[in-house]
């Protein structure tokens, strides 16, 4: 997801200034990205991606047995 980035001076919607640059993708969507405070349009979706930690928790007991799936899967 390549996309060319514009100084079309669209208002930031945080701090409302116009030193601001657009991305266009070939998707079919828009990003903005503010000089002057930072703001970036997909903050929330990176936070969403980042937020957590990934670890991979252990069991409390080591007797439980390993669910098994109920139905078969599909591919």
């Amino acid at each position: 997801m390549d996309a060319e980035g514009f100084h079309e001076h669209a208002p930031c919607p945080s701090c409302g200034s116009r030193r601001t640059v657009t991305f266009h993708y070939r998707e079919g969507f828009e990003e903005i990205e503010c000089e002057a405070c930072g703001y970036r349009s997909d903050a929330d979706e990176i936070a969403a991606l980042t937020r957590y930690a990934g670890g991979v928790l252990e069991r409390e007991r080591d007797d439980e047995a390993i669910p098994v799936p109920i139905r078969t899967l599909k591919a």
